[in-house]
C-alpha cells in the first residue's frame, strides 16, 4: 500500500477547503488512484484536526481493555468498521474486524494476546488428534439436532438462531452459524434490522392482542391512526414472523329464513344494491339472524334484529329475543325513530321479504313516520348484501367460542356490537370505526 507524506496530505486538504477543488479532480492532479483516499483524509481532518493527517506507523500496541471498549462502542451504536475507526482514530478499519473475529473464535482471551514476531514453524509434522475431529463432529450434530427442534417452534429464522446461540453459550457464534449453514453477513445484517423493528413489533402485538381478528390491512391502518406510517407489506412480513396472521372462517350451517310466503304487502326495491350514501340516516337496512348456544339445537337459540346505517355501517339499534315475532323487529325501530334528528331528506329502510316486514304493524309504523319501505327480491340475498356481510363477520368473530348458557351468549353479542361500533376500524371508512366516522362527518358539516 502506498504511503503518503504528511505534507502532501496537508496540501491536498488545504486545496480542498480553500480552492474548492473536488476530490476526483485532486486525485487526478496528484496521481492518486482513488478519490476515497482523499475523502478519508478529509474525514480525519474534520474529526481530529491536523493531527489526524500525521502518518502513523503500525508500532502501537492496543491493550485488551481498549479493544473491548472499541468493540462495545461499535455494537452499542450499531456503527460500521470505518465509522468506529474514525471515532477512535485507528488507522485501519480491518484492525477492528480482526479484533471482532478474535473475540468470536477465541473469546475474551483472544483480545489480551500480545503481539510479536510469529514463531518459527517446526519441521516436525504434527499429527492431528483424532479426538479433536471427533469432538467437532459431535458438536456439529448436537447443534443441528437442537436447531431442527427449535425450527418447529413459532418465529422467524433469526428468532431460531438467537435461541440456538443462547442455548449453546459455550460455542462461538461463528462455529454455530457454520454448523447450520448460515453466513455471518446474513446474521449480522438481520440482527441490526431486528433491533430497528423492535418498537414496531411491540405495537403490532399490542394492537393484535386487543383486536385478534385484524388482518395486515387493518393493522396497517391502526398503526397509521397512531402516527406510525409503515408499508402494508412490511406489516404482513412481521406478522408472519410473529405468527400473528389471521385465517378466519365459519362452518356453514343452515341459514335462518323468515320467508313463509306472501302474507302481506310486498314493497318495491328502492335500494337496487346501491348501498353507498353520502349522508347519515338516509339508507337503513335490517334483517333477522339466529345464534345458537348449549346443545346447538332448535331449543337453544336466540335471534338478533339489528338496524344498520349504510352511511357508516353503524348499528344504530338492535333487539335480541328467543322468538322472532313482529314485535321483536318493531321494538328497535320504534326506539330508533324517537332518536332520529330532523332531516331535510326522507329515510329509506330496506329489508328482505320476511313475514315480520310484510306485517301491517311494521308497514304502518314506517308510513306514519314518513319513512320509505324497500324490500329485496324473493330469494335474492345479495339485495341485502351489506347486512348479510355484517352477520357473517359477527358469527366468525363470536361463534368461534362455544356458549353454554343463553345469558353468556347474549352478553358476548352485546359486547361485540359495542366493540364493532366504537373500535373495529374499516378499510372503506379510511381506518375509522363506524361511530367515529359519523361523528367526524357531523363535525365537518355543522
Amino acid at each position: 500500500m502506498t504511503k503518503f507524506s504528511f505534507e502532501l496530505k496537508k496540501k491536498i486538504v488545504k486545496e480542498y477547503f480553500s480552492a474548492g477543488i473536488g476530490s476526483t479532480s485532486l486525485a487526478k492532479k496528484y496521481n492518486i488512484k482513488s478519490r476515497t483516499t482523499i475523502l478519508n483524509w478529509i474525514h480525519m481532518y474534520n474529526a481530529f484536526g491536523i493531527k489526524g493527517l500525521i502518518v502513523r506507523h503500525p508500532i502501537k500496541v492496543y491493550s485488551g481493555y481498549y479493544k473491548r471498549k472499541v468493540l462495545h462502542w461499535m455494537h452499542t451504536n450499531h456503527s460500521s468498521y470505518p465509522e468506529t475507526a474514525l471515532f477512535f482514530n485507528i488507522s485501519a478499519p480491518s484492525t477492528i474486524f480482526a479484533w471482532e473475529r478474535r473475540l468470536e473464535t477465541k473469546g475474551l482471551t483472544g483480545l489480551y494476546t500480545n503481539r510479536g514476531p510469529k514463531k518459527m514453524k517446526s519441521n516436525k509434522t504434527k499429527i492431528k488428534s483424532p479426538n479433536k475431529s471427533l469432538r467437532e463432529k459431535v458438536n456439529y450434530y448436537l447443534i443441528n439436532y437442537r436447531y431442527e427442534q427449535i425450527k418447529q417452534e413459532c418465529g422467524s429464522t433469526m428468532d431460531h438462531i438467537k435461541k440456538l446461540i443462547t442455548f449453546f453459550k459455550r460455542f462461538s457464534i461463528s462455529f454455530i452459524l457454520k454448523s447450520i449453514g448460515i453466513s455471518r453477513s446474513y446474521y449480522y445484517r438481520h440482527f441490526k434490522e431486528d433491533d430497528k423493528d423492535d418498537n414496531l413489533k411491540k405495537m403490532i402485538t399490542k394492537i393484535k392482542h386487543f383486536n385478534p381478528n385484524y388482518g395486515y390491512r387493518r393493522l396497517t391502518l391502526a398503526l397509521r391512526n397512531n402516527n406510525v406510517v409503515v408499508n402494508h407489506k412490511k406489516v404482513l412480513r412481521i406478522m408472519k414472523t410473529l405468527n400473528l396472521t389471521t385465517n378466519q372462517y365459519n362452518k356453514k350451517r343452515r341459514k335462518y329464513n323468515s320467508y313463509i310466503g306472501q302474507v302481506g304487502h310486498i314493497a318495491k326495491n328502492r335500494i337496487h344494491r346501491k348501498f353507498k350514501t353520502d349522508r347519515p340516516y338516509q339508507k337503513l337496512t335490517t334483517d333477522v339472524s339466529e345464534f345458537r348456544y348449549g346443545n346447538q339445537d332448535i331449543n337453544h337459540r336466540v335471534y338478533l334484529s339489528p338496524i344498520m346505517d349504510l352511511f357508516s355501517d353503524e348499528i344504530l339499534n338492535f333487539s335480541i329475543s328467543e322468538h322472532p315475532n313482529v314485535d321483536f323487529t318493531i321494538k328497535p325501530m320504534k326506539e330508533l325513530i324517537k332518536k332520529l334528528p330532523k332531516l331535510s331528506y326522507r329515510t329509506t329502510v330496506h329489508s328482505d321479504q320476511g313475514f315480520q316486514y310484510q306485517n301491517n304493524k311494521w308497514q304502518k309504523l314506517l308510513k306514519n313516520n314518513h319513512i320509505f319501505q324497500s324490500m329485496s327480491r324473493k330469494g335474492t340475498c345479495l339485495d341485502n348484501a351489506q347486512m348479510e356481510s355484517f352477520f357473517h363477520i359477527m358469527k366468525i368473530e363470536i361463534m368461534s367460542n362455544h356458549y353454554e348458557t343463553k345469558s353468556s351468549l347474549i352478553k358476548a353479542m352485546k359486547k361485540w356490537i359495542k366493540y364493532y361500533n366504537n373500535y373495529r376500524i374499516k378499510t372503506k371508512l379510511g381506518g375509522k370505526a363506524p361511530k367515529e366516522y359519523r361523528k367526524l362527518y357531523l363535525l365537518e358539516n355543522k
